[in-house]
């Protein structure tokens, strides 16, 4: 326990180091991790220890109290390699990266867009075809309805109302700004209409809006508070779109009752799987994991390698690799069930990924490249997310992904330069 503690105190300090090197902004792909790494440390001590009523999913639960602490161990000495690469990886920068790593780029995500009025009244123009493309197939099922999915004609309206939802919810983001009462009241017709028929898709309406709405509000203190809280509901909302087909009554008006039933919505329940499955399952999985999986270097060599599955032969192993015939084996039980040495190097090796990562997406974004750097972070937060739920290889791919990703860019950035610098002369 000691030894545990004294590897905490020291992650902890490396964490401070590495904060002070490289500025905290939001997509820095850095803190990224660690935030959620540190997350789904808490999280899970606090589910092990103080939660009673344990959901266990796939009886990955049942961990004994050596067995817990031992890969927790493992995690905090995962950090600790990923945090000494990052400090590591700053000391040999060039100076000019270090000024890139040191400087605050909060304001680079912000911008501010002029767009034609007639632009806003187009979108409430969108917000009736919705209306009405709903009306047409739903009828009153939209406010009340026995099924979840209805028969009814006309299929092809409830494609184009999806469709519009997207391209009207971004219209109505960016025109938030200049008029806050049409953009919200649009944007909250638009959700309530795809609410009522259960889709999921209107928890990526409300991020999309929410995205938006903070990109285009300004880069203030208040507004990052908002969109902190305004996550926060967006996670609580997911939960609730996810229970509603597990209702007997289906439509607007059951929907927003059931908020307000504690016999039947189950919302409490959604909420508290869905924090279990994004946070704590993987932990447990891991666990299991080290003990059920076999010590093998050439399932790592072939959850490594960037070729095709079916040219290392991935498909012979995978279905070996699973705890039950829905849970494969995760990313770090696979690593750290190879030893302390291979963890540390296994660590280290992707804090100077994400380290080399961190400078190119801060160029961009000082170049204006914003399209580009969001790409990049989006890649590496999958890798992340996948890392805590999925094979080696499923996971890693999405680091090849944004390698291949950069090449690309890069090799074209320097393509159409050199053709312009040909007109030119």
């Amino acid at each position: 326990m000691y030894t545990l503690i004294a590897l905490a105190v020291l992650m902890l300090l490396l964490t401070v180091l590495t904060a002070k090197l490289y500025k905290y902004f939001l997509l820095s792909p850095i803190h990224i991790y660690l935030i959620f790494n540190y997350l789904i440390i808490v999280l899970t001590v606090l589910y092990y220890y103080f939660y009673e009523d344990k959901i266990s999913f796939y009886n990955v639960d049942k961990a004994t109290n050596s067995d817990f602490l031992n890969i927790l161990r493992y995690y905090i000495v995962a950090n600790i390699s990923f945090l000494a690469a990052t400090v590591i990886y700053y000391d040999y920068s060039i100076k000019s990266n270090k000024l890139i790593f040191n400087t605050k780029l909060d304001y680079t995500l912000f911008n501010k867009y002029v767009l034609p009025k007639r632009l806003l009244n187009i979108s409430m123009l969108l917000v009736l075809i919705i209306f009405l493309c709903y009306a047409f197939t739903y009828g009153k099922g939209i406010m009340f309805r026995v099924d979840y999915i209805p028969e009814f004609e006309n299929k092809f309206l409830i494609s184009i109302a999806k469709i519009l939802s997207f391209l009207t919810v971004i219209l109505l983001g960016l025109f938030y700004s200049d008029n806050k009462t049409k953009s919200s009241f649009g944007f909250v017709v638009v959700l309530l209409l795809n609410m009522s028929t259960g889709s999921r898709a209107t928890f990526l309406l409300l991020l999309i809006y929410l995205l938006i709405v903070f990109q285009t509000s300004g880069n203030t203190k208040k507004n990052k508070i908002r969109f902190f809280f305004q996550l926060v509901f967006a996670f609580i909302f997911m939960a609730y779109v996810l229970s509603l087909r597990k209702l007997a009554d289906h439509g607007l008006i059951p929907y927003i009752a059931s908020i307000f039933s504690e016999d039947e919505s189950g919302i409490r329940d959604s909420i508290a799987f869905n924090t279990y499955y994004t946070f704590i399952f993987g932990f447990f999985a891991t666990i299991r994991t080290v003990n059920e999986a076999a010590r093998d270097w050439y399932i790592i060599f072939v959850s490594l390698n960037p070729l095709p599955g079916s040219m290392v032969g991935w498909y012979n192993y995978a279905p070996l690799l699973r705890l039950n015939v829905f849970a494969p084996y995760t990313l770090h039980g696979q690593v750290f069930n190879m030893g302390m040495t291979f963890t540390c190097a296994f660590f280290f090796i992707l804090g100077l990924i994400f380290s080399y990562f961190e400078k190119i997406v801060r160029a961009l974004l000082i170049n204006n490249k914003r399209g580009m750097a969001l790409v990049l972070v989006l890649l590496l937060s999958l890798f992340l997310f996948y890392s805590y739920e999925y094979y080696l290889r499923s996971a890693f791919r999405y680091i090849y992904y944004a390698y291949f990703v950069l090449l690309i860019y890069q090799a074209s950035s320097y393509f159409f330069k050199r053709k312009k610098n040909q007109v030119k002369s």
